[in-house]
């Protein structure tokens, strides 16, 4: 009987604990389509905003036991401390983010206000190279995990 009573005692105190991770999105997210390479589109969005994206290494995902990697442009305004990526969605008819398929680029902006998301919106909207632009919220994307790195 104590034997037994060992053993439930210490089986209740090996409970499971779960870890629960809540990341922070804490940027403004836009798509875009466009029938144009990633190059020719930084370049237009460069003149467009007055930036200077340059293009970075790939971002690596691992989707469905193949490494794919998406590619990505930054620019980094060091004077204001504000940061812009474009990151491509699709690459070699795989999707990064598959809930928008009809995405081919997303714009990243980090410690951008309102007033200039939305004029940002107005000067994309005025590129030929782009077809439409638009903002998505990050909270209705499931694989918003993606789009941390």
């Amino acid at each position: 009987m104590i034997l037994r009573g060992f053993f439930l005692y210490f089986y209740n105190q090996m409970s499971k604990k779960r870890l629960l991770v809540d990341f922070d999105y804490d940027f403004t997210l836009i798509g875009i389509s466009s029938h144009n390479k990633d190059y020719r589109l930084s370049y237009e969005i460069n003149k467009a905003l007055n930036t200077n994206l340059s293009k970075k290494e790939d971002v690596d995902f691992t989707k469905k036991g193949d490494k794919i990697g998406f590619s990505m442009y930054f620019f980094q305004d060091e004077m204001y401390e504000k940061d812009i990526r474009l990151l491509s969605n699709k690459k070699n008819g795989r999707i990064l983010i598959p809930e928008q398929k009809l995405v081919d680029y997303f714009l990243i902006l980090y410690d951008f206000d309102f007033i200039e998301v939305k004029e940002i919106l107005e000067k994309l909207k005025n590129i030929n190279a782009i077809l439409t632009v638009f903002q998505i919220e990050v909270s209705t994307l499931k694989s918003k995990e993606c789009l941390l790195f």
